[in-house]
């Protein structure tokens, strides 16, 4: 299924959420009103309300964001833990921060990065104004903040929650990009997978189908897809083309020669005649009449005659 507010694909029930741009920013801001990419925590739960009622066996998170709020990732931390099916992340691009949160919701073994992405943690950042003791409470905020994120990262990958906070303190708490294998051997992912995978193909399609497989001689004829399109009575656009390419218009030194192009129904066939128009009338062919069916045609008949007197003269 695909909505017309979200992003959101489908595969045997295997559903599919890109999560995009700066979490927590409202989408609208960020991609236009007709974009369907996810950002905020409400836009997720309106995707999971959309697509609960297929109830899927598994989701796909796609996660493209450099991070953002760390209020709406936990909440869609919790959203997508709290499903109740396998969950598989798989971050590409540069995907840093909060975002990093959210990849931590899949199910174990399920945290998946692309060969091409990059991925960065480091401690939580805020921008307060105010006197000695609001910034001590903020203070403390970001404190536990960042010991619970060290935890989420810590439950995920069986880690201690102190690797992960070395990590996060590197460069004065702004951390540092980790290559995808780098960010494997940390425990921050569990797989790395090609670099523009192909999603949703027809190989894909059949295996989820959980079809067994074919004997040799259906194998060699296209395997299970071909078969499928057979037993509905379609043909693929290949053996279509090929069936084109073979076929020959006859000649008229081979009169036995059979096509296997298909006959046009007459009724399908261009049958319009040429267009046809009354013939003009000339006022001169009604020069002895004695009488005139309208006032246009005694017009016309005077006019031919001055014209033959003019003629006459002037030879």
């Amino acid at each position: 299924m695909q909505t017309e507010k979200n992003k959101i694909t489908s595969s045997a029930r295997i559903l599919s959420i890109d999560i995009d741009g700066i979490i927590g920013e409202p989408e609208e801001l960020q991609f236009g009103e007709e974009s369907r990419s996810v950002a905020t925590y409400e836009r997720f739960e309106q995707a999971l309300a959309e697509i609960g009622e297929d109830n899927p066996v598994g989701l796909v998170l796609n996660i493209r964001s450099t991070g953002g709020n760390l209020d709406d990732a936990l909440l869609i931390y919790d959203a997508a833990v709290g499903l109740g099916v396998e969950v598989v992340t798989r971050c590409y691009g540069y995907v840093a921060s909060a975002a990093t949160i959210i990849a931590q919701a899949a199910s174990p073994g399920c945290r998946e990065i692309s060969a091409n992405g990059f991925y960065l943690i480091h401690c939580c950042e805020s921008t307060v104004e105010g006197n000695s003791h609001s910034l001590t409470l903020t203070k403390q905020l970001l404190d536990k903040s960042d010991q619970r994120l060290a935890e989420i990262y810590s439950e995920a990958s069986g880690r201690p929650v102190e690797e992960f906070r070395a990590l996060m303190n590197e460069n004065a708490g702004k951390g540092r990009w980790l290559t995808p294998q780098e960010a494997l051997d940390a425990g921050l992912v569990d797989r790395i997978i090609p670099a523009a995978p192909i999603t949703d193909s027809v190989t894909d399609r059949i295996t989820s189908l959980g079809l067994p497989p074919l004997p040799a001689e259906q194998q060699r004829k296209g395997g299970w897809w071909s078969t499928l399109m057979e037993k509905v009575g379609l043909r693929s656009s290949k053996a279509v083309r090929a069936e084109q390419e073979h076929s020959v218009e006859p000649s008229v030194a081979d009169s036995t020669h059979t096509t296997h192009r298909p006959t046009v129904p007459p009724s399908r066939l261009h049958t319009a005649e040429p267009t046809r128009t009354k013939e003009c009338e000339d006022p001169a062919v009604r020069e002895n009449t004695s009488t005139a069916t309208n006032s246009n045609q005694s017009a016309y008949e005077a006019d031919a005659r001055s014209l033959r007197e003019v003629a006459t003269k002037n030879i």
